[in-house]
């Protein structure tokens, strides 16, 4: 154990020695280092945030990206929890906890996430029905986007009308026994 343990110290004393020279002798081609270093930049950039007091998302917009044919039955099983089997539906959102984390991460190369972002501000009660979620996961808040909750009810007048599929049925039935009208 302390041999290997000497080994790793070693290596990663000879990383960082490479790391702070320019690697001007490696057989490495430029678009690797570019590669590489815009790798460790955008590792350095996720460190400082995170020593900012970066805050992550609540909510989460997930898609799926990926048909389920051939897949096992637990990751169908998870895609069809999350309410995106179907084929018209677009998104989900979820809460970010560990829990769901843990969940998504089971299926993460079937699924797309997105973290929602609130550039207005968090949506209140009053703002509720002037909200719209865009593609890039930035939840906007519009006063020209506000409905009345009364006008999304329904009208029971209007519901009296509409025809249930078993009158509809029961309705061409009888069209179909009493065949087409005689014409000549």
């Amino acid at each position: 154990m302390a041999a290997q343990s000497k080994k790793d110290f070693e290596a990663i004393e000879t990383y960082n020695k490479l790391r702070k020279k320019p690697l001007t002798d490696t057989q490495h081609d430029a678009n690797e280092l570019k590669i590489a270093k815009n790798f460790f930049d955008r590792i350095n950039e996720f460190r400082k945030r995170s020593e900012e007091g970066f805050k992550p998302s609540k909510l989460f917009m997930v898609w799926r990206v990926a048909t389920l044919y051939g897949r096992p039955i637990w990751e169908k099983e998870a895609v069809v929890k999350l309410g995106l089997a179907g084929d018209k539906v677009k998104y989900a959102i979820v809460m970010n906890t560990a829990s769901n984390n843990k969940f998504l991460w089971n299926i993460k190369h079937l699924i797309r996430i997105k973290p929602i972002t609130f550039p207005n501000g968090f949506p209140t009660e009053e703002d509720a029905y002037g909200t719209f979620l865009k593609q890039n996961g930035e939840l906007v808040v519009s006063s020209h986007l506000k409905v009345d909750p009364k006008e999304l009810e329904k009208d029971p007048e209007i519901e009296k009308k509409k025809l249930d599929p078993r009158h509809i049925r029961e309705d061409l039935r009888v069209k179909w026994n009493q065949s087409y009208p005689k014409m000549y």
